[in-house]
């Protein structure tokens, strides 16, 4: 070995002019969020931004002058995801963004995230009942930014950027009030709430309840009145209140007059979306007439930039050069230049169509991600229609949805659930209702439900009618042919078939008595099929209890084996079965995993599987996650294990025993703690996780090299000065021995690669960061061959 390092490293000095690195991109141990950008709900005039909030949790700005748009998540520095509303103050030049869990941020004018956790931590703690959904609005003013609750409103110093009061019991008697908006004008604070609109000076102590005056400009009769807007025009405060009938308007307030609120003409709709103040008149926004301003001089009501057919108008501010951006919910985000007969610019960042993700397909060969849509219930109940599904590749998404395919394109079967690719590429796609597609393009598919074509011995789900075929899973194998798992309720069928595309033909697995009701499916290195039978709980439920999983010889030679709780798997209820690089089987139950690690084969030993006892990280002392739903399973490129629970995303050593990393939206960009599914991809390394907020890729270290190692792609190269990361190299020999030193040969780090990628903190054996220069990266296989050279030019301060 010393040897051949000897002999690379000569070999260097000729390499030291070669190409230059591969483009920078998101680093290792970094997060991508890939939430639809869509659907807008909520928009800030920030400048030379826009940001937008919208329906998926998504957080993003526009750029004006660059028209790009960028989102941003906790890497960004954010402390939560799923803002819930978003404005500006010009003045202090401040963007504040109230979360779903009443986290609060404030952006800075430069850039820095400023946290205000307070209500957040009374809330978490209980001291604050917020109920769901708890944020309606945030409005500035005076100074301060006011964020309207389900609990009260909340008030904000944007100069000490700390809270200055919170007013709760404001309501009639003290009472407690729901406030939907607040706005401030000559000295007064006007909150919109559950009782009315309350009004008080802000010279007073507006804690005492008091303090305000109470107006009800639309009485209360036999329907409820939302009195849903507040906003500031030139100086007036105007309110947009919903009370039903020809009472849903606008209202101006006039100080000091017999009627204080009285009613703009024309601003009669069914239903308000907001109402903003801008440099030219106030605007009003509704489904109706899209977005209307009123004009000062005149006080008449004009289209500004009018509805779009079959589309909801959620939003719109207009920024000081005269465009309008308009959060339209159907079509994204829109900006419109003003006068009349405009056509509108769209501005919606490549990203999947939706946020619903139940299944990833992450395949190496094709190096393309599918995400589907579709759904099922805990107890395999319909849920959802579905939208069809998410391909990545190459850095964009194609969405194959009935929105952006023709019938005559893509046939649309409810549900997709989950697929696999056979080697030739092609995409077969499982559908719970909706049978087997066959997908190989747009136009380019074939779809096979019960005997269509003839000889498709698919079933239809008992009492759900011929039209629902429930296929829950897939595995490709090597040869091309594909295991379909039809879950169905028919007496003395399995419903564990094996298609051969490439014939047409069909080979149907013998029922055997328990082998019903099927859910996954992997496939060992035999071929032989695992198929874990349906999640039930107790003995009254459909088919008696839950009896576990059974593996199952392709040949036929052997009857189907059932492991259970007596065979060791910690629970008989199972929501993935993998294999990892070993050859192992492991089983991701309700409570933990285990795995079945025989070399034999499960038909010639009575052994049963192991459940991993963590001797090292969190959970120490215990079976793995013994007491989680696991949900979901990954194997990377080092036959590490990556687990999805209900409380986040783990990743365990290649046995399981060492809890390496845990991700939760505590400590990452992660949109939600429920993980849903996580896949790896072996050929970037890239870790997909879906959530039930959506899908989120993590950077990871560990890659599966095919064929020839190719040592050359190394990011990030060169290496900036203030780079903070780590470097990673790919496409070495898997498990290779590496080792990097300086031109001179001086050893710096030695290791192992995790698959085929190494990463290198940029540190020396004595743990400070390297000087400026050029860096060998020399490495061979374990036995010394396969050798290569790359090398990182590193420049430090």
């Amino acid at each position: 070995m010393t040897h051949l390092f000897r002999c690379l490293l000569g070999l260097a000095g000729l390499l030291l002019l070669a190409g230059q690195g591969h483009t920078q991109g998101v680093g290792y141990g970094d997060w991508q969020l890939h939430l639809p950008t869509n659907r807008p709900l909520k928009l800030a005039d920030a400048g030379d931004r826009v940001y937008v909030a919208n329906e998926a949790r998504a957080f993003y700005f526009l750029d004006k002058n660059q028209n790009t748009t960028q989102v941003l998540s906790r890497r960004d520095g954010l402390n939560a995801a799923g803002v819930s509303a978003v404005a500006y103050d010009s003045v202090t030049r401040q963007t504040v963004l109230a979360y779903n869990d009443t986290n609060i941020d404030v952006i800075q004018p430069n850039g820095k995230v400023r946290n205000i956790g307070d209500v957040y931590r009374k809330v978490s703690q209980g001291v604050i009942q917020a109920g769901d959904n708890p944020i309606n609005r945030v409005s500035m003013g005076g100074g301060k930014a006011y964020v309207s609750t389900k609990f009260g409103l909340v008030a904000i110093d944007l100069n000490k950027l700390e809270i200055s009061d919170t007013y709760t019991n404001i309501g009639p008697r003290g009472a407690r009030v729901i406030v939907y908006d607040a706005a401030v004008a000559d000295g007064y604070l006007f909150a919109a709430t559950s009782a009315g609109i309350l009004r008080g000076s802000l010279v007073q102590n507006l804690l005492d309840y008091s303090k305000w005056t109470l107006y009800q400009p639309v009485p209360a009769l036999t329907q409820q009145v939302v009195y849903r807007f507040l906003a500031v025009d030139n100086g007036q405060v105007y309110a947009a209140i919903e009370a039903g009938g020809n009472s849903n308007a606008v209202y101006r307030f006039v100080a000091g007059s017999s009627t204080p609120w009285q009613q703009v003409p024309g601003s009669n709709v069914p239903y308000f979306r907001s109402l903003r103040g801008s440099g030219a008149g106030l605007l009003v926004i509704d489904d109706s007439y899209g977005v209307r301003r009123l004009n000062r001089s005149t006080g008449a009501l004009t289209i500004v930039v009018p509805p779009m057919p079959g589309t909801n108008t959620e939003d719109a501010v207009r920024a000081r050069d005269g465009y309008y951006y308009v959060a339209n919910y159907d079509k994204g985000l829109m900006r419109v230049a003003p006068g009349a007969g405009q056509t509108p610019e769209y501005f919606v960042a490549n990203g999947p169509e939706g946020a619903a993700s139940f299944s990833i397909l992450a395949d190496a060969r094709s190096n393309k991600v599918d995400v589907f849509s579709g759904a099922y219930e805990e107890r395999y109940g319909p849920r959802g229609a579905g939208q069809g599904f998410y391909e990545f590749f190459n850095g964009q998404w194609t969405n194959i949805t009935k929105q952006t395919q023709p019938s005559a394109a893509y046939p649309n079967p409810v549900r997709p659930v989950r697929g696999a690719r056979t080697p030739d590429g092609t995409l077969y796609i499982g559908h719970f209702g909706g049978g087997l597609l066959e997908w190989k393009g747009p136009g380019d598919f074939r779809l096979f439900t019960p005997n269509s074509p003839p000889g498709t011995p698919l079933l239809s789900t008992t009492g759900g009618g011929p039209s629902r075929i429930d296929v829950t899973d897939l595995a490709a194998t090597p040869e091309g042919k594909v295991w379909v798992v039809n879950r169905h309720m028919q007496p003395g069928n399995s419903g564990l078939f094996l298609f051969d595309p490439a014939a047409t033909t069909w080979q149907t697995v013998p029922f055997y008595l328990g082998l019903d009701a099927l859910e996954r499916i992997t496939l060992d290195d035999t071929g032989n099929p695992w198929v874990s039978v349906s999640r039930k709980t107790d003995a009254s439920s459909v088919g008696g209890p839950a009896i576990g999983l059974y593996a199952i010889d392709a040949t036929g030679a052997n009857l189907p084996r059932l492991f259970n709780t007596s065979s060791g798997l910690p629970d008989n209820q199972i929501y993935e079965l993998a294999k990892d690089r070993r050859g192992y089987i492991w089983a991701a139950t309700i409570k933990g995993v285990a795995y079945f690690r025989e070399p034999e084969g499960p038909f010639a030993t009575t052994a049963g599987f192991t459940q991993p006892f963590v001797t090292r990280g969190e959970g120490t002392g215990f079976n793995t996650l013994y007491s989680e739903a696991v949900r979901c399973m990954a194997v990377d490129g080092a036959d590490r294990k990556w687990f999805g629970t209900d409380r986040g995303l783990w990743l365990f050593s290649r046995d399981a025993d060492e809890a390496l990393l845990h991700f939760t939206m505590a400590n990452s960009p992660l949109p939600s703690d429920r993980i849903v599914d996580v896949k790896v991809n072996d050929k970037t390394g890239d870790v997909w996780v879906a959530t039930d907020a959506g899908v989120v890729t993590y950077r990871g270290s560990a890659t599966v090299t095919e064929g020839k190692p190719d040592c050359t792609a190394v990011f990030p190269n060169p290496v900036r000065p203030d780079f903070a990361g780590t470097v990673g190299i790919t496409g070495l020999a898997n498990n290779a021995l590496v080792k990097i030193t300086d031109v001179a040969g001086h050893l710096v780090y030695a290791t192992t690669a995790t698959g085929g990628t190494v990463t290198w903190n940029l540190t020396n054996p004595n743990g400070e960061r390297v000087r400026s220069g050029v860096y060998m990266v020399l490495s061979s296989d374990a036995d010394g061959k396969n050798g290569c050279v790359s090398k990182v030019a590193v420049l430090s301060k």
